[in-house]
C-alpha cells in the first residue's frame, strides 16, 4: 500500500469514526455557546446538533420564568429565573439562554446557584459580547421522565436604558446518541426595567485583598460580581451588598484573576 493510499484509508476511517462515535459525553457539556437563535446565531437544529427538521419548532410546554422579590424589576433586583421543559417521554434535555439589550449585547449578569446542573459559557470567536447560562451534563438527565427544569439568577443592570431580550433554545433529545429524533424549541420574551430614583453608586466600590478574602466596600446599590481567570472562563460570583462584604478565596486555586462587573475590574493573585 503506498503512502498516499495509507493517508487516505487512515483519513477515511478517522472520519467515519468520528460521525459513529458517541459524542453524548462531548455534547452533554452544554450547548456551544451562541446556539440561542438570538439576532446572528444558528441553533442546534441549523449546524446539524439535533436536526430533527430543519428549522427550530415553539413549544407553549416549555416555559421561562422571571420573577423578583418587587412586583417589577428594578435596577439591582436579583431574579429568579426557572427554565421548565414538558416532552412527554424524555428523559433528556438540554437549554440556552442569553439576555441582550437593543444592540445585542450581554446585559445583568447571572448567577450560577446550582454548578452541579448549570453554567457559564463564553464565545470567544464569535458574538464574544455575549454571555451563555446552559445546563452541565449532570443537569441534562431528568429525574422523572417528561418534564425537568434549571434553576439559576440573574441581577438587573444598574443602568439599562430600552428593553431586555431573553432568547432561550431548548432540547428533548431521545438520548439514542444519535442526531436524529432530537427536537429543538425556542423562545424569546422581552421585558423593561422600572428606573430607580436613586443614583447608582457602583463606580465608588473599593477592593482589598486581605490573605485569602476580598474586601468589598459598596457605598452604593447591590451589585453582582463575577471572578474570571486568565483565559476568559467564569469561576465563581459575589454579589457585593450596600456596605462592607467578603469574599472568600479559599475555593479557587493559585493564580492570576480579574474581579469583574458592570464598571469594575480589579485584578488580584491567589
Amino acid at each position: 500500500m503506498s503512502k498516499r493510499v495509507f493517508i487516505l484509508f487512515f483519513s477515511g476511517l478517522l472520519i467515519y469514526s468520528l460521525m459513529n462515535a458517541d459524542l453524548t459525553g462531548i455534547l452533554s457539556f452544554g450547548a456551544p455557546p451562541s446556539s440561542t437563535g438570538a439576532p446572528g446565531e444558528i441553533t442546534c437544529a441549523e449546524s446539524g446538533c439535533h436536526d430533527d427538521g430543519p428549522n427550530p419548532m415553539k413549544n407553549s410546554n416549555h416555559s421561562l420564568l422571571i420573577r423578583s422579590k418587587s412586583n417589577a424589576l428594578q435596577a439591582g433586583d436579583t431574579a429568579l429565573i426557572t427554565i421548565r421543559v414538558v416532552d412527554s417521554n424524555i428523559r433528556r434535555f438540554g437549554f440556552q439562554l442569553t439576555a441582550l439589550d437593543a444592540h445585542g449585547i450581554s446585559v445583568g449578569t447571572f448567577l450560577i446557584t446550582d454548578p452541579n446542573k448549570t453554567q457559564l459559557l463564553q464565545n470567544h470567536i464569535a458574538f464574544t459580547d455575549r454571555e451563555y447560562v446552559t445546563y452541565t451534563k449532570d443537569g441534562t438527565l431528568s429525574l422523572k421522565p417528561g418534564n425537568h427544569e434549571w434553576k439559576f439568577e440573574w441581577v438587573v443592570p444598574q443602568k439599562q436604558n430600552g428593553p431586555i431580550s431573553f432568547y432561550l433554545a431548548t432540547v428533548s433529545a431521545n438520548d439514542d446518541n444519535r442526531d436524529k429524533g432530537d427536537k429543538v424549541y425556542l423562545m424569546d420574551t422581552t421585558i423593561h426595567i422600572r428606573q430607580s430614583t436613586g443614583i447608582a453608586k457602583e463606580h465608588m466600590i473599593k477592593c482589598k485583598q486581605f490573605g485569602e478574602s476580598l474586601i468589598i466596600d459598596n457605598p452604593g446599590f447591590r451589585t453582582a460580581m463575577n471572578i474570571f481567570s486568565i483565559d476568559g472562563a467564569i469561576i465563581g460570583s459575589h454579589i457585593a451588598e450596600n456596605g462592607e462584604s467578603v469574599m472568600d478565596l479559599r475555593h479557587i486555586s493559585k493564580g492570576l484573576y480579574v474581579l469583574h462587573s458592570e464598571t469594575i475590574i480589579y485584578p488580584f493573585i491567589r
